[in-house]
């Protein structure tokens, strides 16, 4: 990974609720930091502010994306996910902590996906909330089941699994630690467990159903 240096320029996001957990750093050499470490959405990173940063970085041939995200609002996180994939460079995703929910689909844009043994990844069907009468509940199921076949590529581009198959992980809200994500194709790579892993403080991980203990 190439190391930060004393000259390089920092694009922070102009958000005061984000503060530094959401970060791009460009070096002199072409390639860029950018550090997801909260939840995707007004609440935390917005489409809107990322972009805005990744344009501002320049011409950078080489990205390091590293994540610690419970996940959060399917649309910002599909826009973060589009940017970074039409952007030209090449991404490496480094898994810090977690990459929940819409943050592991944002993780898909790397080649390559490294994990250490101790961080997870989380796969799950999209949810949400809404009100009304019985076709208004019709009409919002129909939108997530959209939602879902619109994610499903992402999963199966990187690992070489069917959409099916992908369905399946899914609809059982599927933890996988990094040797599980190497098994399974999230991941490219496995190293050793680092010393403290980043935590998730979010009430999103409330949502959670099957979420190891270890990492509450």
């Amino acid at each position: 990974m190439p190391q930060r240096n004393d000259r390089s320029r920092s694009t922070p996001t102009t958000s005061p609720k984000n503060n530094s957990w959401f970060r791009m750093q460009a070096g002199h050499q072409s390639d860029a930091d950018i550090y997801i470490y909260d939840e995707i959405g007004f609440w935390g990173v917005t489409a809107k502010q990322f972009i805005s940063d990744l344009n501002a970085l320049g011409d950078i041939t080489h990205i390091n994306l590293h994540i610690n995200s419970p996940g959060g609002d399917v649309f910002e996180g599909i826009a973060i996910f589009n940017a970074l994939k039409t952007h030209g460079a090449s991404i490496t995703v480094y898994v810090d902590g977690v990459a929940a929910s819409m943050a592991s689909v944002i993780a898909m844009v790397g080649n390559p996906v490294i994990m250490p043994e101790n961080t997870f990844m989380m796969i799950h069907k999209p949810f949400g909330f809404t009100g009304g009468d019985a076709e208004d509940m019709r009409t919002y199921a129909d939108l997530l089941d959209k939602v879902e076949e619109v994610l499903l590529p992402a999963y199966a581009q990187k690992t070489g699994k069917t959409t099916d198959e992908i369905a399946a992980m899914l609809a059982d809200e599927t933890w996988m630690s990094g040797a599980e994500c190497l098994a399974h194709g999230f991941a490219d790579q496995v190293t050793p467990a680092v010393k403290a892993m980043a935590c998730i403080q979010s009430k999103r991980t409330e949502e959670f159903k099957k979420m190891p203990e270890s990492i509450r």
